[in-house]
């Protein structure tokens, strides 16, 4: 795996970790020197540094230096890999709504979740055009597979979808 990779799996994980320190006060203290804000500081260079990654293997993909079924693995696996920090996220901004008091907790979760999604899914969007310039995919199936990448929860059933047809493509190919 390579770092960009790494940083846009770890990107929801820096999320789970600041919610983590919220709820132990010894975390808080360890990471964040019990100071939310150099926690939310972190996340958002985190944050950063993710989206530089994510235009740095989406231009890889879009130029063809990745071959497709390198792109649709990469793909695959953020999208795997994030599954648990997101049910982490889901389960804890679901308890939050619960009271007035921690609305506002939820609603930072909501943005923060969103630009996850939207940094896997730019690299996904970005394999699904280097399998479609490659002749695996169909047109049709370049605009569907392109918009779920931004849909929760089906972006990983699409992501191994595709990872499999550019498999195939090129197991049949031989």
């Amino acid at each position: 795996m390579t770092l960009p990779l790494i940083l846009i799996i770890l990107f929801p994980y820096s999320i789970v970790l600041l919610i983590s320190s919220l709820l132990q006060p010894t975390l808080m203290e360890v990471f964040f020197h019990n100071h939310i804000l150099i926690g939310l500081f972190f996340v958002c260079i985190l944050g950063l540094l993710s989206f530089i990654s994510a235009i740095f293997i989406g231009i890889k993909n879009l130029t063809n230096q990745n071959n497709p079924i390198k792109a649709a693995k990469q793909t695959m696996l953020i999208k795997l890999f994030q599954v648990p920090a997101y049910l982490s996220i889901f389960v804890v901004g679901l308890a939050c709504m619960v009271t007035i008091f921690s609305m506002g907790i939820s609603f930072f979760l909501i943005i923060f979740d969103c630009v996850s999604i939207f940094l896997s899914g730019f690299v996904g969007v970005s394999a699904v055009k280097c399998n479609y310039t490659n002749g695996i995919l169909l047109k049709k199936e370049l605009l569907l597979y392109s918009i779920l990448q931004f849909v929760f929860c089906v972006d990983v059933i699409c992501a191994i979808f595709l990872w499999k047809k550019a498999v195939y493509y090129f197991s049949k190919k031989d």
